[in-house]
């Protein structure tokens, strides 16, 4: 049986929501504190934003949980607080659905760690790994629809982050990066050595996001685009 995110890009594009981050702190959320641990401190705040974006006619509404691995949660006291981050993260975006009752799909946000990888004193690639792992394992247990890796600079990161997601779950993922002006990732992987990575990983679409806007990210995605098309009709979307 198809999974309806891979029968809906088959369908035609879908509308995702916007930044999560933005909108909290709009509402009060204070810069030094963690945005993901709203989902426990002010759950209204985060609940409105779903909502707020549901209305807007969103498809796809992401979990407020970015930042809720144990090395972003680290910095605020919370490493030992993933799993309950994360499972109500996908609590209140399921909420949220239930409350518009619209068909939407609720993807678990993965963000970066935030270390760096493979340099003198960096952390090692099986600590990142083990971190998605965590919080991956978190999500689904909540009731994730399927899976978007986001934000990531370094297609090692990215790497660990896909394989922790695949020792776990056979749920879709949507894997994006973040590029430089240079239409290169911050870690420097140029658009065709993405994919070339991901490709391998069978994951069901391929991004960029955050980085320095839409206008220099348009080039990106098109040469992602070009590159997809030697794979054939089952490639990953763009």
């Amino acid at each position: 049986m198809t999974h309806p995110l891979l029968a809906r890009l088959a369908a035609g594009p879908l509308l995702a929501d916007g930044a999560m981050g933005t909108l909290l702190y709009a509402a009060g959320a204070s810069l030094d504190e963690s945005f993901d641990a709203l989902n426990l401190n002010r759950p209204e705040l985060v609940l409105a934003a779903h909502r707020a974006y549901l209305d807007a006619g969103a498809d796809v509404i992401e979990t407020n949980s970015f930042g809720a691995n144990r090395f972003k949660l680290e910095t605020f006291g919370l490493a030992d607080r993933v799993r309950e981050i994360n499972r109500k993260a996908v609590r209140l975006a399921r909420e949220a659905r239930e409350i518009t009752g619209k068909p939407v799909l609720v993807a678990g946000s993965v963000g970066p760690t935030g270390r760096p990888l493979a340099t003198l004193g960096a952390v090692a690639p099986e600590a990142l790994r083990d971190a998605f792992r965590e919080q991956i394992e978190a999500l689904l247990e909540g009731g994730v629809d399927f899976l978007i890796l986001e934000t990531i600079g370094s297609l090692g990161e990215m790497t660990e982050a896909v394989i922790a997601a695949r020792e776990v779950s056979d749920l879709p993922i949507v894997a994006s990066m973040t590029f430089a002006e240079d239409g290169r990732t911050i870690g420097g992987s140029s658009p065709a050595e993405v994919v070339a990575r991901l490709v391998e990983f069978g994951v069901a679409a391929i991004g960029a996001n955050c980085s320095v806007g839409p206008q220099r990210l348009l080039p990106v995605a098109a040469a992602m685009a070009r590159v997809l098309i030697d794979y054939g009709p089952n490639a990953p979307v763009v």
